[in-house]
């Protein structure tokens, strides 16, 4: 896959942090990972890392290492902030249900992966 670039040369960011925001409204459950975010928006799994690690910078979600994994939730300054009323596949042109289903499955597995973990401390 090719990257866009403006006039003057430089690449044109496809993924923005207000899609990656939205990707929390989606997900059913209180974390995403980097794997919601690149299946929901369409992008590597590294990208979905560096923007939530940037939405982390600017004090939009926390993160917690846990199992191997880094879970991301949103902070509550950020959830006062409310949610968009648009769906997250109008915002970003997804129109794949079946893709959408597939990261609602993931997080809800994830989620129940998580609390299996959480009750056995």
């Amino acid at each position: 896959m090719s990257r866009n670039r403006s006039d003057s040369g430089e690449f044109i960011e496809s993924v923005t942090l207000a899609a990656v925001v939205e990707v929390f409204n989606e997900v059913e459950g209180p974390v995403v990972t980097s794997g919601d975010v690149a299946d929901a928006l369409g992008c590597s799994r590294e990208t979905a890392r560096r923007k939530l690690k940037e939405l982390h910078e600017k004090g939009r979600v926390s993160r917690r290492k846990t199992a191997g994994r880094v879970v991301w939730w949103r902070t509550d300054s950020e959830r006062s902030r409310g949610g968009s009323a648009e769906p997250l596949r109008e915002l970003v042109g997804l129109v794949d249900e079946e893709r959408a289903e597939r990261v609602k499955r993931r997080s809800r597995e994830f989620r129940e992966e998580f609390n299996d973990r959480m009750d056995t401390r």
